[in-house]
């Protein structure tokens, strides 16, 4: 297969035109968030088969954020190939980039999303990369680049992408790249954190973990139970709000919205059996959680909060580490994303690999497009290169 022609491109979000459509050959096609449904168990299969896994754009993960974000102009860009879904990502309009007023498309990430590689079938690389560069030149906004968002940038997607640029006489570089931390899998705990943490540290959060016995007994529990998913929700959010998100509105429930998002997330994605639940307790009392999400052989940790009436006993690292121990048993692991900052000090000193993190930008076809798209990226160097902080969006 070579790739869509523009014949093949259906730039609308009417799924009762677009589907039909998609699945009588190789098509690209727009859909409107509310419009989904309709192709969720094609979904769910392509993200089994993804290239690079992202449970950020998965159904049990999008579909509630589209619904209960903001996310105003978003559209999913879904490519078929022979009536199968072969890779899909949301999309939005974008405006202003490295100080220039120039309109581009961006993958749409909400404030929750911390990851947003689209989800392409294994060996559809070419085909997807080919028929969402046609969508993109084809929205009604007139773009003149498309940005892939917080991707790894030494991902196989990153490589796809590119390829398929370079064959097209499209321009593509990546900028605002950044290094966050990363746990490989395949480890030993024990051997793992002797190497990581330092014998002082080691000791130090042996004497802490005494202490806060002395309080209580310390025990670490995993969600197992469906019927349970409603209270660890709630202590989650109360654990979160009482902490320095609450005080800067940034927890998640700190709006209806980001609350309902975060419960619909959970247990849809417990029935995917993707969730990973901790919680820390002292006598029955949870004073630190955290959630991770699995997806295949890859994990991203979402979200830890703890109490801070027990900060002085680094209830954080105590899960963290508690948590390790338990990802060590799941089984095929290849690694962890942490999801934090460049400079997260906690996390960094307890994980020992990174990951590279970028955007990924690729012009439109005309010659316009490319000499525009170079002006970004040589404004964006000079940023850089004098000190400025790169686009990590």
């Amino acid at each position: 297969m070579t790739g869509a022609a523009a014949a093949d491109i259906v730039p609308i979000s009417d799924a009762d035109r677009a589907l039909p459509a998609a699945r009588r050959g190789l098509s690209g096609v727009y859909l409107r968030p509310e419009a989904l449904g309709a192709i969720e168990s094609d979904w769910r299969d392509l993200a089994r088969d993804a290239v690079e896994q992202n449970p950020f754009y998965s159904p049990w993960m999008l579909r509630p954020a589209l619904a209960r974000l903001p996310s105003g102009g978003v559209k999913v860009a879904c490519v078929f190939e022979g009536g199968r879904l072969a890779g899909l990502v949301p999309l939005a309009p974008m405006q202003g980039y490295a100080r220039l007023p120039v309109r581009y498309l961006a993958t749409w990430m909400h404030e929750h999303c911390f990851y947003a590689a689209p989800l392409v079938r294994r060996g559809c690389e070419e085909v997807f990369f080919k028929s969402l560069f046609r969508l993109a030149d084809a929205h009604p906004a007139r773009p003149a680049f498309l940005r892939l968002r917080h991707i790894d940038a030494d991902g196989p997607l990153v490589r796809a992408a590119r390829n398929v640029a370079e064959d097209a006489g499209r321009l593509s570089f990546l900028s605002g790249a950044f290094e966050r931390a990363l746990l490989k899998g395949g480890y030993c705990a024990d051997d793992y954190l002797a190497k990581t943490i330092r014998k002082k540290k080691r000791k130090e959060m042996t004497r802490l973990r005494r202490r806060l016995e002395e309080t209580g007994a310390v025990v670490m529990q995993t969600l197992d139970d469906a019927r349970d998913i409603g209270r660890w929700r709630d202590d989650f959010l109360a654990l979160e709000r009482a902490g320095w998100k609450g005080r800067e509105g940034s927890a998640l429930a700190a709006s209806q919205a980001s609350a309902g998002f975060f419960g619909e997330t959970l247990d849809r994605a417990f029935a995917a059996k993707a969730l990973r639940f901790y919680r820390l307790e002292v006598g029955g009392r949870a004073i630190a959680m955290i959630v991770n999400f699995l997806a295949g052989e890859e994990g991203y940790s979402f979200k830890i909060a703890h109490d801070p009436d027990f900060a002085r006993f680094s209830p954080g690292v105590m899960l963290e580490i508690e948590m390790l121990k338990a990802l060590e048993n799941e089984k095929g692991l290849r690694f962890v994303d942490s999801c934090a900052s460049a400079d997260h000090r906690m996390i960094n000193s307890l994980w020992a690999d990174r990951r590279s993190i970028a955007g990924l930008n690729i012009s439109g076809p005309r010659r316009r497009d490319r000499v525009l798209l170079g002006a970004c990226a040589a404004l964006e160097g000079a940023r850089e290169r004098f000190g400025a902080p790169g686009q990590r969006r």
